[in-house]
């Protein structure tokens, strides 16, 4: 008899939504009960948040995972939902972190400073003639700011990208180029560190010194992936996530 799978709820990346991962969530499913939470302004339905902050993000995560009521879970952040679930608080249920191509503040994009300080510029003149609507139709900026090498929009992308909130979007793309160290410190509980090694939009050398230095009970999963893959299919996670890695962060899971 087959052992039940274990719960995992999962936060998408910026920016993206369910709708945009359904593809890897379906690849998680043949691993787990996966319960997905979008963030408020990324996906039509969810009213966005009045004030743009983590904090306000974690609190949202909370009270949707108080509504599954959960025997017990993990909890996956992919890239800058990963900042988010790791500020929310329930040892008593949450049995570890997945962290699925980390961000870890600012310092982790692979983005020079002087980028970093252009795009947080264009939010401000942005927010200053209140234009974030205009803006975030414009094909322009929706590609420049899809961060990293890896990053491709097509028109499938496209379409997705048409459910999230425009000022949602400029506002937290401001949260990630200036957040140093909120929502960043690694806890006690154990974590699962997904990652590429080459990965485009993340620094991902700095991110595994990161989790070996102050993770003490860690598995780390390596993986092909890109960071914002055009191809969004199960079949492409299945192809750049190896089934020995999968078994391994299963068994790790599993004794945890």
């Amino acid at each position: 008899m087959k052992k039940p799978k274990q719960n995992l709820v999962i936060v998408h990346s910026f920016p993206t939504n369910s709708l945009i991962l359904k593809g890897f969530y379906d690849f998680l499913r043949d691993y787990f009960a996966v319960y997905p939470i979008d963030l408020p302004g990324f996906i039509r339905g969810t009213k966005p948040l009045k004030n743009i902050e983590l904090e306000n993000y974690a609190q949202y995560v909370k009270k949707e995972i108080k509504k599954l009521k959960l025997e017990s879970y993990w909890i996956a952040g992919v890239s800058f939902g990963f900042v988010v679930v790791n500020l929310v608080k329930d040892k008593k249920h949450c049995k570890g972190i997945l962290a699925i191509e980390p961000y870890l503040g600012t310092a982790s994009l692979n983005l020079s400073i002087s980028q970093k300080m252009l795009f947080v510029m264009m939010i401000s003149v942005l927010r200053f003639f209140n234009i974030f609507y205009r803006a975030w139709h414009s094909e322009f900026f929706q590609g420049k700011f899809l961060f990293g090498s890896s990053a491709n929009i097509n028109e499938k992308i496209k379409k997705y990208l048409n459910e999230i909130d425009a000022r949602t979007f400029f506002e937290t793309a401001k949260i990630l180029l200036v957040n140093k160290n909120h929502g960043c410190f690694l806890k006690s509980c154990p974590y699962v560190l997904v990652i590429n090694k080459h990965d485009g939009s993340v620094l991902a050398d700095r991110i595994i010194r990161k989790f070996k230095a102050e993770a003490p009970n860690l598995s780390i999963i390596h993986t092909t992936a890109a960071h914002f893959p055009k191809d969004m299919s199960k079949a492409y996670f299945r192809k750049n996530i190896q089934k020995g890695e999968i078994k391994k962060m299963l068994e790790f899971m599993e004794e945890c």
